[in-house]
């Protein structure tokens, strides 16, 4: 009928152009391919396979875990061999007075352990379910930091163990002795302290990375930062009074330091990106 009546024909002229595109979002998705292209079930099924790699990898960890136990014991010991200098010594002082006490740090050690080895595959599993989604600078940002957050976990747990509980359980045990007293220690209550403020030291050794991409994502400026310096610090320090296990003279200032350390660290490292995304709009 419209080819007798020209005028009459549509103002466009073709059907297909008198609609817009995004009107017809399963067309334009199915164009698309790809992973972004994935239907809510495609999503759920790679986030359940996503779950299943990440738990095998922590079941893996525990094994490992469970068939070195008798050397990681002997690890978890060294703070204490440092602080008596013997371990001969720690062998008479490190008791249980529980039976089944052992069993509960067994636990502990065998999930925490597990844990901790797990890490960096569980973080690459997740970034590789969230990175088709991400745009490439975000990207830019997921990658290293999983890098960085292993590396500042590991970090936080070797200053723990390495310096901080050494240092801590050394004051203790020359307080003890000056005055002539016995220190005999619970082997439960040792192996929790050991692993779990480890563990809290490489979960708190955390904040300058989330520091860093707060200000590469431009939420926090380092001028804020530079601001609250002495706001920080005395919070710093009465955070690391409930922190350190004895909250000595020597652990909680030397605690205190690292962490204050670790927020500078933060700022010297946002100064560098604010700087290099000016040098680039400019």
């Amino acid at each position: 009928m419209y080819e007798d009546d020209p005028e009459a024909q549509p103002e466009h002229g073709d059907n297909s152009e008198s609609f817009p595109e995004d009107l017809f979002p399963e067309e334009s998705v199915a164009v698309d391919g790809g992973k972004d292209s994935m239907s809510f079930l495609e999503h759920m099924e790679d986030f359940r396979w996503t779950v299943a790699r990440s738990l095998l990898a922590f079941v893996l960890g525990v094994v490992v875990v469970v068939v070195l136990m008798p050397k990681i014991g002997g690890l978890l010991q060294m703070p204490l061999v440092q602080a008596y200098g013997s371990p001969d010594l720690v062998a008479q002082k490190l008791i249980t007075y529980k039976p089944m006490g052992v069993f509960s740090v067994f636990i502990q050690i065998a999930l925490l352990g597990g844990l901790v080895l797990s890490m960096p595959f569980v973080l690459y599993f997740l970034a590789c379910f969230v990175a088709p989604g991400l745009t490439e600078r975000e990207r830019k940002v997921v990658r290293p930091a999983c890098l960085a957050a292993f590396i500042l976990f590991l970090l936080g747990v070797a200053v723990a163990f390495f310096v901080i509980l050494p240092l801590t359980l050394t004051v203790s045990v020359k307080f003890n002795q000056l005055m002539d007293f016995q220190v005999l220690l619970a082997a439960s209550e040792y192996y929790n302290m050991v692993v779990w403020f480890s563990l809290a030291t490489g979960a708190i050794f955390q904040f300058p990375l989330i520091l860093v991409i707060l200000v590469f994502i431009q939420i926090l400026a380092t001028a804020q930062l530079k601001s609250i310096r002495r706001v920080v610090f005395v919070g710093m320090m009465v955070f690391s009074a409930f922190l350190t296990p004895g909250g000595d003279f020597l652990s909680l200032p030397l605690t205190t330091a690292i962490l204050y350390g670790l927020y500078e660290f933060a700022i010297l490292v946002g100064t560098r990106i604010e700087a290099r995304r000016q040098a680039t709009e400019s």
